[in-house]
């Protein structure tokens, strides 16, 4: 196992330990699970597996303008396959294993699948700010600078990578590098040559997240009343981009503890056993969805 993921799921059991010991007991969150109504924790993964298609499609889309011809199923279980991947991983990262299942060059699929996150990036991180705002002026919420100051850094750092990849310097860059030049120069070409059109529609890619957090804070909405939470749809839209920024700090797996932390500094007045199920469902529910990204290993075994 490795060494950084171990870390990172003691950090999440410890964090998780901490918030039993301060907010809540196990009976009082044993009670609030049990509370949990099945059938909308069902129903709430209804508007996530619509954004799946949507982010299938967007994924086959893109692979289509890098030259690689596919089709939409593939795009579809690809992106299930890296959302799986990214339901266990540290900061989310594990979304990257959607390039696995296309046959075309490795590289290629990276590098496409980098434009779509970098994008996906800069969306979460400007919408967990203006969600923040809005919190802030309408609720009175406090709202740590650390979370701005991160939501920048994303931004910044999405920005940055778009613009690098696409500066015809970046290639003079890395060639100057010795151990660059010989082992990774000769990937990174077809790395950068994927994103040349996928680049020049950006506005485009950026109306699926915009899409995803509506239907996000739909799912939210009703995971919400399925926990016994019973916020406007409005607060859970508002609510997503910014306890999501939370999971992608890179110190627990998936922002395990930290969610729930979170989530409990917001609202106080809210019963914690509630919250802590919610983000527990929250990390686990998805994945029912997701596994069906597991087919498309059949790819990887032809």
């Amino acid at each position: 196992m490795n060494k950084r993921f171990l870390l990172s799921t003691v950090v999440s059991i410890i964090v998780l330990i901490l918030i039993f010991l301060n907010f809540l007991n196990f009976e009082r969150f044993l009670e609030a699970f049990l509370a949990v109504n099945f059938y909308l924790f069902l129903a709430s993964d209804i508007p996530y597996l619509i954004q799946a298609i949507l982010m299938g499609y967007r994924l086959n889309w893109a692979m289509h303008k890098s030259g690689i011809k596919t089709k939409w199923i593939d795009g579809f279980l690809a992106h299930l396959f890296g959302m799986l991947g990214s339901d266990f991983s540290i900061g989310r990262t594990g979304y990257l294993l959607s390039s696995l299942p296309f046959k075309s060059k490795l590289a290629t699929n990276i590098g496409v699948i980098s434009a779509l996150v970098a994008v996906d990036m800069i969306a979460k991180a400007t919408f967990s700010i203006v969600s923040a705002v809005f919190f802030i002026y309408f609720f009175r919420l406090e709202i740590d600078t650390f979370l701005f100051l991160f939501a920048i850094l994303i931004i910044l750092g999405g920005i940055g990578f778009l613009v690098f990849i696409g500066s015809s310097r970046s290639v003079k860059f890395l060639s100057k590098v010795p151990l660059i030049e010989r082992v990774v120069l000769p990937y990174y070409r077809d790395f950068r040559d994927s994103l040349r059109e996928i680049r020049r529609k950006s506005l485009f890619i950026f109306v699926f997240p915009i899409l995803g957090w509506i239907l996000r804070g739909v799912e939210w909405n009703i995971l919400g009343y399925a926990v016994g939470i019973d916020f406007p749809f409005i607060v859970w839209l508002m609510l997503h981009p910014l306890l999501s920024l939370v999971r992608l700090i890179p110190i627990t797996v998936t922002g395990l503890g930290i969610f729930e932390f979170t989530f409990i500094m917001l609202f106080p007045d809210i019963d914690a056993a509630k919250q802590v199920t919610f983000g527990i469902l929250d990390m686990v529910n998805n994945s029912f969805i997701d596994v069906i990204g597991l087919l498309s290993l059949r790819v990887l075994k032809k």
